[in-house]
């Protein structure tokens, strides 16, 4: 079994997309936790050299002794591998989840893929060449969409929030998007702007559905403001004003 250690790290390594010191610091961190379950406390397992050891320190006659485990008599390694299983989906997950948030209350394009009395299943491209499904709960459509969105259709959306969240005891990273927020406003008219512009905006108020107003570091093309109010199906009104700090979008 020694000899199949790397294999199984390595195994590991390319299903979680973890790091192979992650990996090996969990499966000895878990090794451990057993280990000393099963064996009583005092059960130190490391992995070095590309060999993977237990060692068990208890006292006899008062005297403490170091005793190395044989991992071939090691029974339940099954119940290892399936809690190792666990935790690595648990550490991948968290790593997803802290690298999505530093998308949040960003522009995502998605296809809508479900809709219920809940609300609406998305699929957003999270990352360039990544999708992730999103809810879009029903509370986060404006009352004049709620009929109007159907399943197949394409839509803009604002990233709201990514959490880690557990499934029948699984973690799983859950994405919420909406289609409210004053964020949205200003990134749709940043994305008809394009990257270039320097121009700030920052949207004061929005009224969801009927009228949203824009304050703008500069002039803003009538078709860029015909599109994004297109997209929200609400009147954009832009005024052109000296920005202050803080209201930059």
């Amino acid at each position: 079994m020694q000899t199949q250690y790397n294999e199984i790290i390595n195994s590991f390594v390319d299903k979680y997309g973890l790091s192979r010191g992650q990996v090996v610091a969990e499966i000895e961190k878990t090794f451990s936790t057993m280990l000393s379950r099963w064996y009583g406390t005092g059960t130190v397992v490391l992995f070095a050299d590309d060999y993977l050891q237990a060692l068990h320190y208890a006292k006899q006659s008062g005297i403490p002794l170091q005793n190395q485990l044989d991992f071939v008599s090691v029974r339940g390694w099954n119940t290892i591998q399936r809690a190792l299983d666990q935790n690595f989906t648990k550490i991948a997950c968290l790593h997803e989840v802290a690298r999505y948030k530093q998308l949040e209350h960003q522009l995502r394009w998605g296809d809508i893929i479900r809709k219920n009395n809940d609300g609406f299943l998305v699929e957003i491209e999270i990352e360039k060449g990544l999708a992730i499904i999103a809810e879009c709960p029903l509370n986060r459509v404006g009352m004049h969409e709620r009929n109007m969105l159907a399943v197949g259709q394409r839509r803009a959306f604002h990233l709201r929030r990514v959490d880690s969240v557990k499934l029948r005891g699984i973690t799983r990273v859950k994405v919420v998007v909406d289609r409210v927020s004053k964020n949205l406003v200003t990134a749709l008219l940043r994305e008809q702007l394009g990257t270039a512009t320097e121009i700030t905006l920052y949207c004061a108020k929005r009224y969801v559905g009927h009228k949203s107003f824009v304050e703008a570091g500069g002039f803003l093309p009538k078709q860029v403001i015909l599109t994004a109010s297109r997209e929200l199906h609400e009147h954009i009104q832009v005024t052109v004003e000296k920005m202050e700090m803080g209201k930059k979008s």
